[in-house]
Order: C-alpha cells, then sequence, then structure tokens
C-alpha cells in the first residue's frame, strides 16, 4: 500500500492578516453591546405580542409562541457566550507573569 504526502495547498497559509468578519465591527464591546440592544427588542416584542393576545386585539398564538421561542434562545445564546467570555477571563487571569 502506497501512501503519499498532503502537500501544501496555496493561498491557505498566511495572508489572513487582512480578512474581517462581516458584520462585526472594530471593538468588540461595541459589537456585544449592539447584541444585547437587538435581545432586548426581542423581548419588548415577545411582550407586547403577549399582551396583545391578553387583551383580545389578536387572536395570532402562533406569533405570539414564536416570537417567544426565539426571544428564549436569543438569551439562551447571550448567556452561554457571557460564561466562555468569563470561563477565558478566569483563565486569564489564573496565568502567571
Amino acid at each position: 500500500m502506497n501512501i503519499e504526502a498532503i502537500e501544501k495547498i496555496d493561498g491557505l497559509q498566511g495572508g489572513l492578516e487582512n480578512t474581517t468578519v462581516v458584520g462585526l465591527q472594530d471593538n468588540f464591546g461595541d459589537y456585544l453591546v449592539e447584541q444585547v440592544q437587538e435581545l432586548n427588542a426581542k423581548a419588548i416584542e415577545a411582550d407586547l405580542l403577549t399582551e396583545k393576545v391578553i387583551s383580545g386585539e389578536t387572536e395570532n398564538l402562533h406569533q405570539l409562541i414564536s416570537s417567544i421561542e426565539k426571544t428564549k434562545k436569543s438569551f439562551e445564546l447571550a448567556v452561554q457566550v457571557r460564561n466562555k467570555l468569563l470561563e477565558g477571563y478566569q483563565e486569564i487571569m489564573r496565568m502567571q507573569v
């Protein structure tokens, strides 16, 4: 059995200095604030839909449940991101200089 070596793939080595991620601002803190504001807007929207269903203004329960689930998933994601950031910070603080 003859196994050939894996050759270098041109274009993947180096050259990543100028690569940018679409949608991210230059400041990571600003990005986090923007995401928290979007989460808050989703929560407010879910609250307004809940009030409309309770008051009888609308009977669209599907839209209400969908909005609540989106808010729930977004909040769970935000909590996981916060946990990972906190773990990273704690790991850096444990490093000896």
